[in-house]
This record gives structure tokens, sequence and C-alpha cells, in this order.
């Protein structure tokens, strides 16, 4: 498995590659092959490998890999003809012995290998419309109300310098509302340009704890704010920290917000979860999707792939958040989300009820279940 890759993936989404930054048309995706058994019992195998090698805990990981052969040693899978058909059936199986908001198999054409912070290439199956891009409607939407809305946090340059632009043109705001009602996932780069204007002292936000036999040969932390520290032997253990702006940055005196659905996953739960453990923004709308365990996808051969994650993310003295997700201070369905934000900051109610709708997200905002669209 290509252990650079899923490394530089730390925090990835379990989202397609079908990631779109631009209204640009694209073309659309390769005819997925012949479905090919021997490939696919192959892929099957390589699977349950790089399970027991690689998943966040060796005992779930024994369990996922000795079901995956048993059900391969007794023809379980020869019924199949179809790649999706087996790939669904085998992170449905996975998935029976021990739930995990990103662990899932993927069929030839669906998501691969992508480091995150490399541009995403946008795809297009039939006359599906193309997801939205990575940071939408970002701007003042009422006098000192900054709202910006992020459907993804992938690093990508464009997207990088424009929130830097939106942060640098909006500072003074007396609010920030930051929706992630849509939000499926990425790194941590779009919160490293963030943490150090909104924060005033140093601190560890974050611990992420990995599984210590994919660390050894996985390279590089992939984020500059990561820093390693002593851990269990079976683990390797880093704390993502904030140094700060200096001076001060006038987010730091900012009121924040930040919507939630339980579409909200993965990245948007590390930000929901540091957010709630530093006090420093008020969570409005449903409790989160529950993806937190990163990792990245690997290939299997045939142009199978899976999501394997390898390690688990929590706030200092908390637990993580896998499964259970991220609660909300104030509990609203999330369609109401912003017009309570808009409402506790004074806006009138008719213009509060005005902008929620204009800036309602096109996106789904129910949870998605691993191995889906």
């Amino acid at each position: 498995m290509g252990k650079n890759v899923m490394a530089a993936a730390i925090l990835a989404a379990l989202a397609p590659a079908a990631m779109a930054q631009s209204e640009a048309p694209a073309p659309a995706l390769a005819a997925a092959p012949a479905y090919d058994a021997a490939a696919a019992k192959a892929a099957v195998a390589t699977l349950a490998d790089e399970l027991e090698k690689n998943f966040v805990f060796p005992d779930t990981a024994k369990r996922y890999a000795a079901a995956l052969r048993t059900k391969l040693a007794a023809g379980g899978y020869d019924g199949i003809s179809d790649g999706y058909a087996l790939a669904t059936a085998v992170t449905a199986d996975l998935q029976a012995i021990a739930p995990d908001g990103h662990l899932a198999m993927f069929a030839p054409g669906g998501p691969q290998s992508q480091r995150v912070g490399q541009p995403s290439t946008q795809q297009q199956i039939g006359n599906a419309p193309l997801p939205p891009p990575a940071m939408e409607q970002a701007g003042m939407i009422a006098p000192g109300i900054a709202y910006v809305r992020f459907n993804g946090f992938f690093g990508e340059p464009e997207a990088l310098k424009a929130f830097t632009a939106f942060l640098d043109q909006q500072a003074g705001a007396k609010t920030l509302i930051i929706d992630a009602r849509t939000h499926r996932g990425g790194g941590l780069d779009e919160m490293d340009l963030l943490f150090p204007r909104i924060f005033d002292k140093p601190q560890t936000v974050m611990i992420m704890d990995t599984r210590a036999s994919f660390a050894e040969g996985a390279g590089p932390l992939p984020f500059r704010s990561l820093v390693k520290v002593d851990a269990p032997a079976e683990l390797a253990r880093t704390e993502h920290r904030v140094i700060p702006a200096s001076p001060a940055s006038p987010w730091a005196k900012t009121k924040i917000y930040y919507l939630t659905s339980p579409r909200t996953a993965s990245a948007a739960e590390h930000l929901a979860s540091v957010f709630k453990g530093t006090k420093r923004a008020t969570l409005i709308g449903e409790t989160t999707a529950g993806a937190g365990h990163y990792g990245g996808t690997a290939p299997l051969g045939g142009g199978y792939s899976a999501f394997i994650p390898v390690g688990r993310s929590y706030f200092p003295g908390g637990d993580s958040w896998e499964q259970v997700g991220v609660k909300p201070d104030i509990a609203v369905t999330p369609e109401r989300a912003l017009y309570e934000a808009l409402i506790r900051e004074g806006v009138p109610p008719a213009q509060a009820e005005a902008l929620s709708a204009s800036h309602m997200p096109k996106g789904p905002m129910l949870r998605r279940q691993p191995g889906k669209r």
C-alpha cells in the first residue's frame, strides 16, 4: 500500500474523488472494466492484509481480516458479478463487525488514492450535477456579520487564497458564521489559516493517535501544525498546535458560530471538537456524522481501492467523536441553524429568514453511509 499517500491524506474525508472546484464542464468517468472475479477476490484478500497491518485498532483489524478471509474461503462472494456490488457487500460486512465512519471498499472507477492538498479532478457521471466548490458565499451578509460556507477542506491553493482574502477583508467583523452543514472533511490547511487569527494564546487543540506499525513507514508529518510527542509503544502521537498571530488579529475578539448537520464529517468534526473543547465558538444545528478516524485511500489491485482508517483524533482530556459525533450547543434542525445564529445577533426575523433562504446549502444535510456517494 502507498503509505506515503495515506500519511499525506490524514483527515481526508470519505468522499468521492469527484470534488468540483469550479462550475466548468467536466469529462465523464470512463466506463468500469468488465467484472473479473479473480481480480475481485484478490482485491478482497489484499484488503484483509492491509486492514490487519494498518487499521487503527489492532484487535478490530484482526476481526475484519479474519471475517474477509473466512468468507472468501467459503465462496461467500462467488455469486457477485459486478464490482460495485462486491465493494458494497464487503463494506457492509466490515461495518457489521465494527462500524466506522470512514472504512469502505470502492469498485474500479470509484474514489482512488488522492493526496490532500493536490487539486481534485472534476468528474461527472451521466447527467448528475457536479458537487459544489470547497468554499461558497463568503462575505459580509449583515452589518458586522461575516459568513462563509465550506463543503470541504481540500487545501487547494485557490481555496486557500480565497479564504485568506476573506479573512483579511472581513477582519474586524463582530461576528463570524462558519457554515459546515455540507462539509464532508479534508485536511488541516484551512484550519491552520484560521486558528492563529482566532486564538489569543498558544495551545494544543487536538491529539491524534496513529497506529505505530503504519506510522513507522509513513514519512514526514503532512501538516506543519502537527508536532510529534511521546506515546505508548503501540501508538505514534501528534498534537495539533496553535501559535497565535503576533500582533494579535482582530478575529481574536470576534464571536463565532459554527453550523452543523449530520452531514458534517471528519475534518469538519475536528473543527467542531476544537470549537466545543475551547469554547471558542457556539455550535448550532444537529449532532455531526461521527467520522473520527483519519486515514486515506489505498489501492487494492484490479482498480479497487479502500479507505483505511489508521488513527483517531480527540480533544485533550476528551474522547473521539467516532460513531457519536459532536453535539451542538444549540440544537435546531440544520435548515434553521443560520436563522438561529442571525436572530441571536440581533438581525430582524424577516431579514434572518431571507438570508437563511438565500444561504441554504444546495447539497444534502443527511448523514451519508460509508461507501455511498
